[in-house]
């Protein structure tokens, strides 16, 4: 699929991603004081005040701006915008003199939305002509107030740096990344129900999240963990973001979101991990996704060192290295404890060939040696069995069960 401007024709109309959901329930353990201080009952995070790292009349944690696209993409008088705007929505205003065109203005908000992912309070926001000074006004309307945001915030951070936490020195930014892909895809469940789901707060505090949840959190995440990256927006039959990450000095796609099972999948193998959106490149996100290249247009992913089946040694060239490659993947998921391992075939050719041959034979037969080799290097009594979920792209996806210790 061709990249696609995406215009703001009409300032009133508010986009999908934008307006979220209301509500105002904030964790019980944090109590917020009148005098501006924030404390946090029984952990590290007593103390928390209103003075930030910006602006706003909350709380914004360190790592919570992701603004590569701003800092490289916008000229002097844009950036002089974006400041004012962030000001002016960090300090709840209801009311704003429109000064530039709407257009501009619009665009401004839309990328302060990617990248200030403390920013959650805007609900929608229309067009007004105020006839007593003959100018045209933006009207804020705003789902959170200052204290339940920088409870929100408070949370999140803290939820956040447990993750990090769990990173060790031994790791590489593609290791780091996987971590943090896993572990949102694990404990986060899809939900546009919810009303944070749009949320860092949602995806890592109430653990339900939609596909703008995710990307924030995921965003958020890199910075905590030094790697840079940028949201992007787009289509995928519904407005939809997702990440790109920078690795080796190329960018690649991340859609932690599709790269969560569907709840059928999901049901019958609570525990899989998928990978088809793991590090991609343009050419296989542009397969099923419409790249926006507004508010800024993103870089171009064109990278393959760092894609999940290259990295992972997990491709599948010919017929004959099908059970090499295989083992290979098996086993590198069994060394982690993973519960899911996925190979991916060169052509549709060989995919059907090797797919058909599985479904005409026993798998335990087949599989066997694998098991055995498996129990023999790493003390595990394992069971395959394989799913072809994600056959269209040529991936055979792997579920493996731990049944017990072996002596």
């Amino acid at each position: 699929m061709r990249r696609r401007s995406y215009a703001a024709a009409v300032f009133t109309a508010v986009c999908m991603l934008l307006c979220g959901c209301h509500g105002n329930d904030v964790p019980d353990k944090y109590r917020i004081y009148s005098d501006g201080t924030y404390i946090e009952v029984d952990n590290e995070y007593t103390g928390h005040t209103k003075k930030n790292s910006s602006d706003a009349d909350f709380y914004v944690p360190e790592g919570m701006v992701t603004d590569y696209l701003s800092k490289n993409f916008l000229t002097d008088e844009e950036k002089e915008l974006y400041n004012q705007i962030l000001w002016d929505i960090g300090t709840l205003k209801k009311r704003v003199e429109l000064t530039v065109g709407s257009d501009v203005y619009a665009r401004i908000l839309e990328l302060i939305r990617h990248e200030q992912l403390a920013y959650t309070q805007v609900a929608d926001r229309t067009l007004d002509f105020n006839a007593d000074n003959q100018t045209f006004e933006i009207v804020y309307t705003y789902r959170f107030t200052a204290d339940e945001i920088s409870s929100m915030n408070i949370a999140s951070e803290k939820a956040a740096k447990d993750i990090i936490s769990q990173l060790t020195p031994d790791m590489d930014d593609y290791e780091k990344l996987k971590f943090l892909h896993d572990y949102i895809v694990l404990n986060c469940s899809t939900s546009t129900a919810d009303p944070y789901s749009d949320t860092i707060y949602g995806t890592l505090v109430r653990k339900k999240a939609r596909c703008e949840g995710y990307a924030k959190a995921f965003s958020y995440l890199c910075n905590l963990a030094g790697i840079e990256n940028v949201i992007v927006t787009g289509y995928t039959g519904v407005a939809h973001m997702w990440n790109m990450v920078k690795l080796g000095g190329n960018w690649y796609h991340v859609d932690v979101t599709w790269d969560n099972p569907d709840d059928k999948l999901h049901e019958e193998y609570p525990d899989i991990v998928l990978y088809q959106y793991f590090m991609v490149t343009d050419s296989v996100i542009e397969n099923n996704h419409v790249i926006y290249d507004y508010p800024v247009e993103p870089p171009k992913a064109n990278g393959r060192t760092e894609n999940y089946f290259v990295r992972e040694g997990t491709d599948v060239n010919s017929a004959d290295e099908f059970l090499a490659v295989s083992e290979n993947a098996i086993m590198s998921a069994v060394s982690r404890d993973e519960k899911s391992a996925m190979v991916k075939f060169d052509t549709n050719d060989l995919f059907i060939s090797v797919t058909s041959d599985l479904m005409d034979q026993s798998q335990n037969k087949i599989f066997d040696p694998i098991m055995s080799r498996v129990r023999s290097a790493y003390g595990k009594d394992i069971t395959l069995s394989w799913t072809d979920y994600y056959g269209q792209y040529r991936i055979l996806t792997y579920i493996i069960d731990y049944k017990a210790e072996a002596g």
